[in-house]
């Protein structure tokens, strides 16, 4: 992993991913739905592991403001205050998942898939020594509407909130409960979130849980989280001896450049030449059960270029475009910000069209260059867009490197493939 996590480190987000994001957050008005954060994410791959970077902001169903009955005299939770959160990347050798079925939820939420509708995930890791659980990430949804997230590891669960005072935990059935909240800002229309959370250990099995929604709300929010927390107090330690995962193909190997160029699949879609100055970073061959993919990285002091190679999926289908509809990727019709720009409808697209190599044309390449000038940056060309050769795409990000120089590099591989 040593290698992986060295290449991870050389990866950065370009801007017009970063305009993306942007753009995909435009304020809207006021929303009951809000963006349900996952808990593993990590730019390029599914291998680096966000292990509750972030609280999740629930997406907030449609539900009933009473409390479940009895809630609140049977259950008590003394919370904490969360002054702030420590981000924590974990990376989990041969990492791989499978959803959980009925029965392996049952045995391992027993008591709370009578309250709850359950969906869950198990997370595993396959190495030299074989497979075993890292975790179970799931979903629990009350008959009130709420949804609250769970997560369920075996011996210990690495969390990342600090409190900003000595915290104090509270006896449940026997049970020691460490339990928080925290409180976003208001956003522009005045609304302030709350995420309410604890953790606890049955035997060697460690949960924590969250959920969260609007102020107004929050008498609620701790009604629902007492339940939830009583529930699986109640129904003992999970059964985590249930599982019989089945290890798909998995592959994650560093590669020097004539090792990546003699890649049987994609080796013959990377760049033959480059531009003066440019050298070889790294390369990586991943294959899980979310990717099959090629990376390489080439730089020229702040400048670079990224290459992904991969076949496609339906999300790069999606998004390819004929060079006649301009409006699909031409960034002279979006200045900077795009987030103000860009219509909403056109901001995946926007982002990184795919154009059909027989179509491209240089002024297409033309049209996905522009140049920003950021203090302590360079100057000069960035683009990002993809290139779809029959049933390979090639996806770039460049920094340095002119639409001309660019272009002939793609049409070299048109030649050669």
């Amino acid at each position: 992993m040593e290698a992986y996590n060295k290449y991870m480190d050389k990866i950065t987000v370009p801007d017009s991913l970063h305009q993306r994001l942007v753009c995909c957050m435009k304020d809207s008005g006021p929303k009951r739905g809000l963006v349900k954060t996952r808990r593993y994410a990590a730019a390029f791959t599914f291998f680096a592991v966000v292990l509750l970077g972030f609280f999740r902001l629930p997406k907030l169903l449609p539900h009933t403001t009473a409390p479940m009955p009895g809630a609140s005299a049977k259950y008590t939770l003394e919370f904490n205050k969360a002054d702030g959160q420590l981000a924590n990347k974990i990376n989990i050798p041969g990492h791989f998942w499978q959803e959980l079925t009925t029965k392996e939820i049952k045995a391992v939420f027993p008591t709370l898939v009578n309250t709850h509708a359950i969906k869950a995930t198990a997370h595993f890791q396959s190495d030299e020594n074989g497979t075993t659980l890292f975790n179970i990430d799931a979903d629990a949804k009350s008959v009130s509407g709420f949804e609250a997230y769970i997560q369920i590891a075996p011996g210990e669960i690495v969390l990342d909130y600090v409190f900003d005072s000595e915290t104090k935990s509270t006896d449940v059935l026997g049970t020691m409960v460490t339990a928080g909240y925290f409180e976003t800002k208001p956003n522009s229309n005045g609304i302030r979130e709350i995420i309410y959370f604890a953790s606890f250990k049955l035997a060697d099995v460690a949960y924590y849980v969250e959920l969260g929604g609007i102020e107004a709300e929050k008498e609620v929010l701790k009604s629902e989280i007492f339940e939830l927390v009583g529930h699986l107090i109640e129904g003992g330690a999970a059964d985590l001896g249930v599982f019989q995962p089945v290890v798909p193909e998995l592959r994650e190997e560093r590669l020097d450049l004539e090792e990546a160029r003699a890649d049987i699949d994609f080796g013959s879609y990377l760049p033959a030449t480059l531009p003066g100055g440019f050298v070889f970073e790294d390369a990586l061959r991943i294959i899980n059960q979310e990717q099959n993919a090629l990376y390489a990285n080439w730089s020229k002091g702040m400048g670079y270029i990224k290459w992904r190679v991969s076949f496609p999926d339906d999300n790069a289908k999606a998004r390819i475009t004929s060079v006649a509809d301009t409006k699909n990727y031409d960034l002279a019709l979006y200045p900077i910000p795009r987030a103000d720009s860009v219509p909403e409808k056109l901001c995946e697209i926007v982002d990184n069209p795919v154009f059909l190599i027989n179509e491209l044309t240089l002024e297409t390449v033309r049209a996905r260059t522009y140049e920003v000038s950021e203090q302590g940056d360079i100057s000069g060309p960035r683009m990002r867009f993809s290139v779809l050769y029959g049933d390979i795409l090639v996806e770039l990000s460049a920094k340095g490197v002119s639409a001309e120089a660019m272009f002939n590099i793609l049409q070299q591989i048109k030649n050669r493939n």
